[in-house]
């Protein structure tokens, strides 16, 4: 039997980027903590509505706003380019056509 079974603990698969595990994992080997030591902790925080724990959802509730903002605003951009280039294709097809 797993012995993740026996302590009644649930396995969870994390995707980080490259540089963040691997600064992460050498800040964590500098004071002998390991990543599951860290994750453990944060949820914990999170789960018990601490103070700590509510601004780490806020913070990455903030960051996903910001990011969808920023979405938008580089898709209205594109919507823009798109009309400029459509506005420039028609002038010229208008100036062959009077040539």
């Amino acid at each position: 039997m797993s012995s993740d079974i026996l302590l009644d603990k649930k396995c969870i698969h994390v995707k980080l980027d490259k540089d963040t595990h691997g600064a992460l994992r050498a800040k964590l080997f500098k004071h002998n903590i390991t990543m599951q030591d860290l994750f453990e902790e944060c949820a914990r925080l999170v789960a018990s509505e601490t103070a700590r724990g509510q601004n780490i959802v806020d913070s990455i509730v903030n960051r996903k706003i910001k990011e969808a903002i920023s979405g938008v605003k580089k898709k209205k951009q594109i919507i823009v380019s798109d009309m400029e280039a459509e506005a420039l294709y028609n002038m010229i097809n208008a100036s062959t056509k009077e040539t």
